[in-house]
């Protein structure tokens, strides 16, 4: 590499981190559109600890119907649709364990309207098709037991309608309840009250139905009436154990702590890095802008990342571990120069080739272990996990990659200064190894 395809790689390693900076943080409206563009770690997902929200967890009731985990499985994977179908992009369902049952974990995060989110998963319904308008007639159509889902579409006419698909059991049953009830109304029972009632206008022998009425439902009608027999088509019985608001008060003073550890910690390193390895440690600081840049990105764009404060735990760590690659490198240069007599260009090249394979070992361990606590940690883990992940996969590639680049720009440069790059030959060492003992003995012999 020439002196001048150096300089131009160096200047758009610059152009590119201070970019990158500025539009992580600064905002402005898009030209010639009604958008404005908000700087990408502003967009970056907060967990609930992080922005606040709501927090529910329910018991589940075994009514002895069926394999009870392979429902509650399935109503973990219900209720996340449903959040997701209203809005609630970021919420999380898990299943848990509670005194030998099951129980159900929903959290959803930057909640704007509680009320309409509890009204949604705080009071989950018991939903029933029934063939006569009483609360004491016997259910038909349990949507715990039958309805596989609900959701807004349209009839022939292009009308706004409801839409329900039976699983195998209902589909049968839903059969016999439409042809027994042909021209008839049958009604809808929620929490032991009539919700509705519609009429039966043909037998319906797929499983899938569509509710209509004269003159169509609004958008909000059918989604609000596809929204309620959702929420008593989960595949279990659900009882409310408790619901809270978190405050996001504890996220913001983490966030503020957070960026001034991180300041300080960064700060430190591209101090001891450059005492420690003058130009090499230069370079190094210089992968680290790159490194701190990429990793914010990736936490803005990547879908699964969710920044909690395990999560905050992990990128601060992973900072920290962003130059350990750097020195394992920077020290097998430092051997590969004291004991040989190979000029510093030669010395960098055998450096990074043979400490690659070290660094890719190492790194791909604590992958593992970042993947399976990725896979099998509980929430709270999760986010560290992912962070950690995102954080080692970046630092192998600053390390082995831009580093690298960076330095073979500083040969055109300064390719003949070993000073400058912090290294020594054997000889030179041992000659101030033996300087500082005769100067004490000749002090000693003066006094």
């Amino acid at each position: 590499m020439n002196l001048k395809k150096s300089i131009v790689v160096l200047s758009l390693i610059a152009v590119f981190v201070i970019l990158m900076a500025v539009f992580a943080v600064v905002s402005f409206p898009i030209a010639g559109t009604v958008y404005d563009y908000n700087g990408y770690a502003k967009t970056i997902k907060l967990g609930l600890d992080m922005s606040g929200g709501i927090s529910a967890e329910f018991t589940v009731n075994d009514d002895g119907y069926g394999d009870l985990e392979t429902r509650v499985d399935g109503t973990v994977v219900s209720l996340q649709d449903l959040l997701v179908s209203k809005g609630y992009t970021e919420s999380t369902v898990t299943k848990t364990t509670s005194g030998g049952g099951f129980a159900i974990r929903v959290e959803v995060p930057d909640v704007d309207d509680p009320e309409a989110v509890l009204d949604l998963i705080g009071r989950p319904a018991k939903l029933e098709f029934k063939g006569e308008d009483s609360a004491e007639a016997e259910a038909i159509i349990i949507g715990s037991r039958h309805l596989e889902s609900a959701f807004v579409t349209t009839d022939q006419n292009s009308q706004f309608a409801v839409g329900l698909k039976f699983n195998e059991e209902g589909t049968s049953v839903f059969k016999q309840l439409t042809t027994d009830y042909l021209n008839k109304s049958i009604y809808i029972y929620i929490n032991g009250s009539k919700y509705t009632q519609v009429n039966v206008s043909s037998t319906i022998a797929d499983g899938n139905a569509i509710i209509t009425r004269d003159g169509g439902y609004t958008f909000q009608e059918a989604q609000d009436f596809a929204t309620r027999l959702q929420s008593g088509a989960f595949g279990v019985e659900l009882s409310v154990k408790s619901v809270r608001n978190i405050s996001p008060t504890l996220g913001e003073e983490a966030i503020k702590w957070a960026l001034v550890a991180g300041a300080i910690g960064v700060a430190l390193i591209f101090v001891f890095m450059v005492v420690m390895y003058k130009g090499l440690g230069l370079a190094a600081d210089i992968a680290l802008l790159v490194y701190i840049v990429l990793l914010l990105w990736f936490c803005a764009v990547l879908p699964w990342v969710q920044l909690t404060l395990p999560g905050i735990a992990g990128i601060l760590l992973s900072i920290g571990m962003a130059v350990d690659a750097n020195i394992v490198i920077f020290e097998r240069i430092r051997d590969e120069y004291r004991h040989s007599s190979k000029p510093i260009p030669s010395a960098i090249k055998t450096g990074f080739k043979r400490s690659a394979a070290a660094i890719i070992d190492g790194n791909v361990t604590t992958l593992i272990g970042a993947i399976v606590l990725w896979v099998i940690g509980s929430a709270s883990i999760v986010g560290f996990a992912i962070t950690l992940f995102i954080g080692i996969v970046l630092s192998m590639f600053t390390a082995l990659v831009i580093s690298r680049l960076v330095i073979k720009c500083f040969m055109p440069i300064n390719s003949t200064s070993a000073r400058f790059y912090g290294l020594k030959r054997e000889d030179e060492i041992n000659r101030q190894k033996t300087v500082v003992p005769d100067t004490v003995n000749n002090a000693e012999e003066a006094e």
